[in-house]
């Protein structure tokens, strides 16, 4: 684990494109608090997420995932001293759970984390 050291009226960076999207990659060297996802699809759909800088191809196996129910929403919470991602956090739906079958932008996406470091990368949004 880094130095990162808990502190309790630290607010990490948050991200949030407030748009729908089938996945979030943030490259690099990070520590997740929390991350959120709503799935807004009238079916129920797997959250999966990758320790990965960039987005998998369909089949990847990932790290965990869940299920978000019919227009419901889920949360991953690794409070207070977060999870590291060494290459880079990945969330995205999926239409399976034990392996990535990426759906439609159908998801709002919302993660608390810490860069630790970027590898000169820059945050995207992919769907």
């Amino acid at each position: 684990m880094s130095g990162v050291v808990y502190q309790p009226d630290y607010v990490p960076t948050n991200f949030n494109r407030g748009v729908l999207l089938a996945s979030v990659v943030l490259p690099g060297h990070v520590i997740v608090y929390s991350l959120s996802v709503t799935n807004t699809n009238v079916a129920a759909q797997k959250i999966l997420v990758f320790d990965q800088a960039s987005l998998p191809a369909d089949g990847a196996v990932p790290l965990l995932g869940k299920i978000a129910g019919a227009a419901d929403g889920t949360t991953f919470t690794w409070t207070p001293t977060g999870r590291e991602f060494t290459q880079g956090l990945v969330i995205c739906n999926s239409s399976t759970l034990a392996t990535k079958t990426i759906g439609a932008a159908d998801c709002l996406f919302d993660v608390q984390y810490d860069l630790i470091a970027d590898g000169d990368n820059v945050v995207s949004a992919e769907s």
